[in-house]
């Protein structure tokens, strides 16, 4: 059988990549298409001549999904399978004419159940994990245990993205060491997700140390261009201090590539950061949200102190590794102080990348329940209406909504070039207006390019093919 994956993110995704290995290490063909990069998008399924047309969505992205699915049904009888973080927590998309069937959760081995099932006639109706819709009836299965031996599943499927000349040119490349989180932030799906398996198995899980370098070791063997790594584990340096310090002594030892990660302040300290730097490690991403303790704490329920990131950040910057911080501007109870409070703390560290983003309360996440019990958004707020973008608009009506965007679209800006917050707060009274849109790009771009050691040619292609990254799409290209 084969299946097509079609995704509009000019990026390499990671989860389509395992379940491409899967797939293959079992006798099936998959291939991917990017939207974005595609001239006629129609014309190249039709000369793939797919058995299954395949999506994975984040919620940001349904909008996008459904105009597409609705066009590829009018031009193809293909069934269609929607997995990801929405389907998960939005399975009821099944009911839509464009959604044949719904994979909820982790989808390695129900994915491969179905082509098993589809390549050879069988009754799709019982695969767990799976809601599918068999003649206008949905079939509702409960839920598989998480995979326990992540060793056992194939290692990434690297030659997936090979048909775009672009992301060969990369070089970095990707890699996760783990899954799960056990946090409860608000504006995140891992809450939910935690409680979707609880009883089904241990959600924080690691691979062996052995499997992560031998993988990593015949993707730098299979292509010479990559210079760095960058894993993409929530965080890092979560598990066990024994898995860490092996990894790194064996990294330095058999790679030996700058590499980068993302760590959470509560599981920094000096000895981390030192192994750290010794194996490689040239740059850190770490998440603060907000620099006001009741945003963080209470309604973002992050659970770090400010004593904890300031300490993490000046371990890390005191090591010589470059720092990313993620912020978030616009939370419900935000107010312009509190921003200028996120402001004057990422200024007092100065990160080399001072990440700043708009809140998008996602549907079905808590932080949007806060959202609806404030009126701060309608309460018939749909998924269509959702932003494909968190660094464009602020959909919450909160006060000084005004002063909050323009202080995100400057923020980055403001960290560069020193602006004290006194400055600031007079910069971002002024109208909006597109010069300031134009100076967030320009800076998120070298933000990128300073922490991942990208070339500026890769950064200004990626920044032409990633348009809708940066701005609210209007409509959608189906073809």
């Amino acid at each position: 059988m084969k299946i097509l994956f079609i995704q509009q993110d000019v990026f390499k995704n990671y989860g389509i990549m395992i379940l491409s290995a899967i797939l293959k290490t079992n006798g099936h063909k998959c291939d991917i298409l990017i939207d974005s990069l595609e001239k006629n998008l129609v014309e190249r399924i039709e000369s793939i001549k797919p058995d299954i047309i395949g999506f994975s969505i984040t919620s940001p992205r349904y909008s996008w999904m459904k105009n597409l699915a609705k066009k590829i049904k009018s031009e193809f009888e293909r069934p269609i399978v929607v997995g990801g973080p929405h389907p998960t927590f939005h399975p009821e998309i099944i009911s839509e004419d464009f959604v044949d069937i719904v994979c909820i959760g982790e989808g390695e081995h129900a994915i491969l159940e179905l082509l098993e099932k589809l390549g050879n006639g069988e009754d799709m109706t019982k695969i767990k994990n799976l809601w599918v819709k068999k003649e206008g009836e949905s079939h509702k299965n409960p839920i598989r245990n998480l995979v326990e031996d992540l060793d056992s599943i194939p290692w990434a499927d690297r030659d997936l993205y090979r048909r775009y000349s672009f992301l060969r040119s990369q070089n970095t490349d990707i890699f996760m060491a783990g899954r799960g989180c056990p946090y409860n932030c608000t504006f995140c799906f891992n809450k939910r997700y935690n409680a979707l398996y609880k009883d089904k198995g241990k959600v924080l899980r690691r691979r062996s140390v052995l499997s992560l370098i031998n993988e990593i070791k015949k993707a730098i063997s299979a292509n010479r261009k990559v210079s760095s790594l960058v894993f993409c584990d929530d965080t890092f340096t979560l598990g066990s201090r024994n898995w860490f310090n092996e990894f790194l002594s064996r990294y330095r030892q058999e790679i030996n590539l700058p590499f980068s990660i993302t760590a959470r302040a509560n599981l920094v300290d000096e000895d981390i950061i030192k192994r750290l730097k010794a194996a490689g490690c040239n740059s850190i991403r770490m998440a603060i949200e907000s620099a006001n303790q009741h945003l963080r704490e209470k309604v973002l329920k992050k659970g770090l102190t400010s004593e904890a990131i300031v300490n993490a950040a000046t371990i890390i910057k005191n090591s010589k590794i470059k720092l990313q911080l993620y912020s978030v501007l616009g939370t419900p109870g935000e107010t312009l102080d509190t921003g200028l409070e996120t402001y004057e703390l990422s200024y007092k560290l100065h990160p080399q990348h001072a990440w700043c983003s708009l809140m998008q309360p996602y549907p079905g996440t808590e932080i949007m329940e806060v959202a609806r019990e404030q009126n701060l958004i309608g309460e018939n707020y749909r998924f269509e209406e959702l932003d494909s973008s968190y660094f464009s608009t602020l959909p919450l009506d909160i006060d000084d909504k005004r002063e909050i965007v323009n202080l995100q679209k400057l923020f980055q800006l403001g960290n560069v070039l020193r602006i004290p917050k006194s400055v600031m707060k007079r910069l971002i009274k002024l109208p909006s207006n597109r010069l300031f849109e134009l100076i967030f790009r320009i800076n998120y771009a070298v933000g990128i390019k300073r922490m991942d050691a990208l070339s500026w040619s890769y950064v200004v292609k990626a920044a032409m093919r990633s348009k809708g990254y940066f701005t609210r799409q209007k409509s959608i290209k189906a073809a």
